[in-house]
């Protein structure tokens, strides 16, 4: 009975389990005291954080670049399509069965290099029976000279008319150039490389004759390319030959290719275009023949006064620049001259060279706006 009244009233339980009231009322407090100092602690904390959540959103985050005197690249743009330089296609001269086949599709090859074989066997005969003629006719010729008093190997000493007669009646002359012309058809068995370059484009089967083939390959020098590009007739009369250009395919973005303008065309074709043609060396290796490009040609204009373009801004339909003084954002006119893919010039002298100016993050600044400059 004493049990459970000591369960159902608290204090009496307390004392129950030996605690004293005055006890039980000191430990209370401090469990209280305890959580009001833990919440005062966190609090400051998190109103930190989100005031200076604020204070970086309130912020003008901008990213600056300097105002610069010199070279300006006046750019004309165009597109084009890489054609190798030296290009040759190969095809079989006799028409013979192809013995073997040396070389594959994307194969570099060397000057002189062997590509293909036909069966010589009736050219190497035409070529000893050549052979014996001479020799033949070389023995009529020694009698001959003989029967005028000379020897063969003093035909030094024989005067230049009797040689030639005698050079014409003891056949020796048709006997060379019968000689010479089967060598030059032997040689024709044998298709060699004229210069080093690339293999595309082979179409040729061992044991096939080669006259069913149109052409064995097409070899490609692919160091240098040559770009026909067209420009617009008002720009033709500013570009002039060997000036520098960049070649940018479009496969490979990120590699910009350094050229030159090697000829324009002096003609304006039915759609009121110049042609002109840029030369480009593939220092990459990623250029391949037949591949679109763009080029940009880049005339020098020296003594400008260059801005990166995304510095200008529009502000009342006028073109304006902040410049960066002390953390603050200054707003001014600017009248512009050229432009490129990147650049501008500034015609007037509404800035400097040497002065900073806010190139990102100038969309919603506004004249002395107070601005950080991102490191």
């Amino acid at each position: 009975m004493n049990q459970q009244i000591c369960i159902q009233n608290p204090v009496i339980k307390a004392s129950c389990f030996g605690l004293s009231l005055r006890k039980m009322i000191v430990l209370t407090q401090v469990v209280i005291l305890i959580m009001v100092f833990t919440g005062c602690k966190n609090k400051p904390d998190s109103q930190n954080n989100y005031s200076r959540m604020n204070q970086f959103e309130d912020q003008n985050i901008v990213i600056t670049g300097f105002v610069q005197k010199g070279t300006f690249y006046r750019e004309f743009e165009s597109n084009g399509k890489l054609e190798a330089v030296r290009r040759a296609v190969l095809q079989y001269e006799l028409d013979e069965e192809i013995r073997t086949v040396e070389v594959k599709n994307g194969q570099r090859v060397e000057n002189g290099q062997l590509l293909s074989l036909l069966d010589a066997t009736n050219q190497q005969y035409d070529y000893d029976r050549a052979c014996r003629m001479v020799h033949k006719n070389q023995l009529a010729l020694e009698n001959l000279l003989i029967g005028m008093g000379y020897q063969l190997k003093d035909t030094l000493s024989v005067p230049e008319n009797l040689l030639k007669v005698a050079l014409t009646r003891s056949g020796y002359n048709d006997a060379m150039s019968e000689k010479r012309m089967a060598a030059i058809k032997l040689g024709k068995a044998s298709v060699t490389a004229p210069f080093a370059g690339i293999i595309a484009g082979v179409e040729a089967k061992p044991f096939n004759r080669s006259g069913q083939y149109k052409q064995f390959c097409t070899l490609i020098d692919d160091s240098f390319f040559e770009i026909d590009f067209p420009v617009l007739e008002n720009e033709a009369s500013q570009l002039r030959e060997n000036m520098p250009l960049v070649v940018i395919s479009y496969a490979f973005e990120k590699d910009t290719i350094q050229g030159w303008l090697s000829a324009v065309n002096p003609a304006v074709n039915e759609t009121g275009m110049v042609l002109a043609t840029a030369t480009v060396q593939n220092k990459t290796g990623n250029l391949t023949d037949g591949m679109n490009v763009k080029v940009i040609v880049r005339d020098a204009v020296p003594e400008q006064v260059i801005i990166p373009k995304s510095a200008v801004t529009l502000r009342q339909e006028k073109k304006v620049v902040f410049v960066c003084i002390n953390d603050t954002a200054h707003w001014r006119y600017v009248t512009i001259g050229e432009e490129n893919s990147s650049y501008c010039t500034v015609t007037g002298d509404e800035i400097k060279p040497g002065e900073e100016v806010v190139v990102d993050g100038n969309f919603n600044l506004s004249h002395l706006s107070p601005v950080v400059k991102m490191k």
